[in-house]
């Protein structure tokens, strides 16, 4: 098997795709955000209307889903950020409304997702390797699975 080094640890024979994908629908659940549904190439997500439904802070909001959107290419750097990943970060951004530079939040934004990786790379793992087996989860599944990630 090929070993590769993502975020300081050692992967064998799990996909790219799965990584990436497994790493955004984590993101999402241990920022509060629910899971439709997670295949190897795309994750729904909950409007953020139910957020804000439930009191959460725009800002708050906002951090979720730009970890979210990076947190794939964090956990698999060679995969890149899809077109919707960069369509969730622009919404992350507009619905923040931050002063500060976009160029200086994006970089902020993947220190948290490249944090958010390391500290979760385990339920990554096994999430994607779920999916490379199964090919595609219900969120409810994903949930049950790994619970709300301590939120």
């Amino acid at each position: 098997m090929i070993k590769t080094t993502t975020c300081n640890t050692v992967r064998t024979g799990i996909s790219d795709a799965a990584l990436h994908e497994a790493a955004h629908a984590l993101a999402a659940l241990g920022h509060g955000i629910g899971v439709l549904h997670v295949n190897r190439s795309e994750v729904g997500l909950e409007s953020p209307g139910d957020l804000l439904q439930r009191g959460c802070h725009h800002g708050a909001i906002a951090i979720g889903y730009a970890v979210t959107a990076l947190a794939g290419h964090a956990a698999a750097p060679e995969s890149g950020l899809s077109k919707s990943d960069e369509l969730l970060l622009e919404h992350a951004f507009f619905l923040g409304s931050w002063s500060d530079p976009p160029d200086e939040m994006r970089r902020a934004f993947s220190v948290l997702a490249e944090d958010f990786v390391h500290s979760h790379r385990e339920e990554i793992q096994t999430l994607a390797i779920i999916l490379d087996e199964s090919r595609s989860l219900p969120g409810a599944v994903v949930e049950e699975i790994f619970g709300s990630m301590g939120q």
